[in-house]
């Protein structure tokens, strides 16, 4: 499972947590100074290798990616996996160390992209369940459901609040629509939300439904010979 999922973690690991215009972690040298100083003690000398090639010479010129392909071929060389690099192979590690090493990369990996859950949210009966239309406790935000193919356009921060929501309803000054008189959500920016909402999920299912109760009600019908 791990295995597929670094894999699967890796790529994006290089596209979005390296380059500056994610995490930096390869783009500035104090950040990739702190990321160095977290390899093993018995790959310092690599450590060592890196902060010196990537502050001078050509090497400074590298991208995010390919410091990240220069310090994994240097990890597999300290133990003689790759050949043609410029320290020796190390000498005298335990296995535990030598393991450590080999799995820094894929460790690094999953700290900074692998999912996470909030063991609180899951266990304690005091948070909410992100059903649609609840409402968070601190930040007084509602949970909306979102069109997953427009993802990218939705911005959290700007979903309404209970106490935006208030605030509409007070000042809402519309006339009935078509003398249909409206239900308070759709006095307010909440709509925007819940019509798609209706329009796509709850309909749907409530006709599917239906769909289902009139079948077993034909069948029952035709078992019993009441048409």
């Amino acid at each position: 499972m791990l295995v597929r999922a670094h894999e699967v973690l890796e790529p994006m690991f290089v596209d979005s947590v390296l380059p500056e215009s994610g995490h930096s972690i390869l783009a500035k040298s104090e950040h990739w100074e702190a990321l160095l100083d977290t390899l093993p003690d018995a790959a310092k000398c690599v450590a060592d290798n890196m902060l010196k090639k990537w502050s001078s010479g050509k090497d400074a010129l590298t991208t995010p990616e390919e410091k990240w392909e220069m310090l994994k071929q240097h990890l597999e060389t300290l133990f003689g996996r790759k050949k043609g690099m410029e320290h020796k192979k190390a000498k005298n590690v335990s296995t535990s160390e030598r393991e450590r090493i080999e799995n820094w990369p894929v460790e690094v990996v999953f700290k900074y992209t692998y999912p996470r859950l909030d063991i609180n949210v899951s266990k304690m009966q005091n948070h909410l369940l992100k059903s649609p239309f609840c409402v968070h406790p601190k930040t007084g935000r509602v949970c909306v459901p979102i069109n997953a193919e427009k993802i990218e356009e939705f911005d959290p921060f700007q979903v309404p609040t209970l106490g935006q929501l208030m605030k509409e309803l007070d000042e809402y000054q519309g006339s009935e629509d078509g003398g249909r008189k409206l239900h308070d959500w759709q006095k307010t920016s909440l709509k925007e939300y819940f019509e798609p909402f209706q329009k796509d999920f709850l309909e749907p299912m409530l006709k599917d439904l239906r769909r289902r109760a009139r079948e077993e009600a034909e069948e029952k019908a035709a078992v019993v010979g009441d048409f």
